[in-house]
Parts: structure tokens; sequence; C-alpha cells
């Protein structure tokens, strides 16, 4: 039985990008994994390991966080890393972050993987200082905010797609409830899918405000305010204005045609698998740059791609609303496909141990 350590964010211990692997604890075991999530960098479970996986996010009070990583952050974070790998036989970072580019290339060459959400498919651009969101490059004031350290050529070998927000836990909890969502078991309490060709009175439903500053740090709204100014002239029956209670935008969401799920501070967001399970069609900018896991985006077969300047983004609205049994077959195929994905135990632990070792 090898061992696999987490060293998970502790300020999301309860509801994290690592939800799956408290889910499919059991059935880690069975592949020959021993799987355990700890939060203090001491404990002591994290000596002596196969694999120790670091959450990126374990340091965001310091040096994860670029607007406060100093000299004296970066040599504790290399420190604990030459320490590590003393104990564990292989490191993995995993970048959470939520863009394709990288702030933390820079300990690269002290992990044997480094996993992100999601990895350009053309690696190159690791390699220069480029922004950390592909779709902004050249577009952003060039602050330490916006670009990154290039990767060495040598150490791209090494970067790896890991796993996305799409096993998130999407299940409907109350506050104190989500506590229980590392815990509670899905037969006890499934995710709750809505059908596709259900009645559905809204055409399409966006909740945002719009982003003033167009030109700044904050260009990462830009396709926000597009959609949102999109949707100021529509003749279509669409639900919009500022954020709702979380019960209001899940109905809002069920009771809708089609979902517009521009990028935000990365390309994937929570909305796009809460597209698939509310049974409404995911509209979102092309993810053709992309690899990821689990990879639910297929063009015009799980989701409608745009182009990045979405500058076709009414018309294709249009389109989808006045042909409504062609495109309530890409949804369906969408809700299908990632409906397998979250109930495939087998298939999440084939790609962990795949990109472990």
């Amino acid at each position: 039985m090898k061992k696999l350590r987490i060293l998970d964010w502790p300020k999301q211990r309860f509801y994290s990008e690592t939800h799956p692997f408290y889910r499919w604890k059991k059935q880690f075991r069975e592949n020959g994994l021993d799987v355990s999530c700890h939060h203090k960098h001491t404990d002591n479970a994290l000596n002596d390991t196969d694999y120790l996986v670091i959450h990126s996010r374990y340091f965001d009070m310091a040096w994860q966080n670029i607007n406060t990583r100093n000299s004296e952050n970066t040599e504790q974070v290399i420190s604990f890393l030459e320490d590590m790998r003393k104990k564990a036989n292989r490191i993995i970072w995993f970048d959470a972050a939520d863009s394709t580019g990288s702030h933390d290339f820079p300990i690269i060459h002290l992990v044997d993987v480094f996993l992100k959400k999601q990895v350009l498919k053309d690696k190159s651009y690791y390699t220069q200082r480029n922004n950390l969101r592909i779709w902004l490059n050249h577009q952003q004031p060039e602050t330490p905010i916006n670009i990154f350290e290039p990767c060495p050529v040598s150490e791209l070998k090494k970067i790896k797609v890991g796993w996305n927000i799409g096993l998130n836990d999407y299940r409907y909890f109350g506050y104190k409830m989500s506590r229980l969502s590392n815990y509670l078991g899905y037969s006890l309490y499934p995710v709750t899918f809505s059908e596709v060709d259900k009645f559905r009175p809204i055409d399409l439903t966006f909740r945002g405000t719009i982003h003033k500053d167009k030109t700044g740090s904050y260009k990462v709204s830009e396709q926000r305010n597009k959609v949102l100014e999109c949707l100021e002239d529509t003749l279509l029956v669409a639900v919009k204005g500022k954020p709702v209670a979380k019960r209001q935008y899940w109905k809002e969401l069920r009771n809708s045609k089609l979902c517009v799920s521009p990028y935000g501070w990365g390309e994937i967001c929570y909305r796009d698998f809460e597209a698939f399970i509310s049974g409404s069609l995911l509209v979102k900018p092309s993810m053709e740059h992309l690899e990821t896991y689990p990879n639910v985006f297929l063009p015009h077969q799980t989701y409608i791609p745009l182009n990045w300047d979405l500058d076709q983004l009414s018309e294709k609205l249009e389109d989808i609303i006045r042909q409504p049994q062609k495109y309530q077959e890409i949804a369906m195929e969408g809700q299908k496909i990632y409906k397998e994905v979250i109930y495939n135990s087998q298939e999440f632990i084939d790609h962990i141990k795949k990109i472990v070792s």
C-alpha cells in the first residue's frame, strides 16, 4: 500500500478542490493508495510518504499571494520544499490558481511534478514572460501581478494536467451544512440534475455587474462586461442584474434555456458545471487552447464555443433560441458526459496514479 499525503488549503478544508480525495478515499485504498489530507506542514504524517501533494494555496497568506511575496517568505517555501524532499519520494506541487499561466515557476526545480487545473497545449508560452491569462496577453499593463516569470525549458516536462473544479461538490448546502460536504455520501445526498427538456420560461440568465476599470488590472472583467452590455439591448427573456442568494440563483439557472459563461480569473468557472447540472446549454469562449481534466468542454458537442472577443455573441444567442431542438441535444450531451465523469471514481484514480508517478 503506497501513501499519498496532501498538504491541503486550511481555509477551505471543508469544500475545496481536494473533495474527490475525500469522496473516493475507500476506492483509492482498493487501488493501492492510502490517501489523507492534512492542514499543517508540521504534521508528522507528511514524513516518509511515497507521494506528497502540496496545494499551493496552503501558502495563500504569504508566498502564494503575489502581492505579499517577498524574499523572506520565498526562502521559507524553498526551505520547506528542500526539507520535504528528504522525507517524501515524490513532491507534487498543485498550482491551484485559476489561470493557465503561473506565478509558481520559481519553485518548479524543487518539485517532481507541477500540476495545474488546466494547461496550455502550446507549452512554449510558459518559457517567456507572458500574461497569466493568454486571452489578455499584450492587452494588460505589464505588472508583476499580470506577468509571470518564465519556466525553464528543461522543466517543462514537469507540467501536467491535474484536475479542475468540475470535481468540486455542487450539491446544495446551507452555510452550516456545507461542512458535511466531504463526508456526506452521494448515495444519501446525490447531485440534483434538472431535465434538459423541461419547460424553461427564461431564455438566459447572467448575474453580475459591469466593472468600470476596463484598462487596468481588472481587464479580466472585459468579457463579462461585453456579455452584460449585449444583454442591455437584447429582446430575449433574460435575467440579469446583481448577484442573488444561492437558492434564487439555482432556480433561475434551472429555468433558463442557456447559460453564458465568460472567462473570469481563469477560463474555467463554477458556472460551467452549474450549467450542466441545471440542464442549461453552456455558451462560453473557446477552450480549444488548453487541456484539462475532466475535459467536458467539447465544442459543438457539449457546449457552444465563442471567439475570445465575443464579437458574434448576440447573433449566436438569437440563433440558439430560434433552433431549440438542435441546441437542446448539445445541452443533453453536456449533462450526460458531466454526470458520467463525476460518478466515475476509477477514471479519476487512474488519472491521479498516472500523473503522480
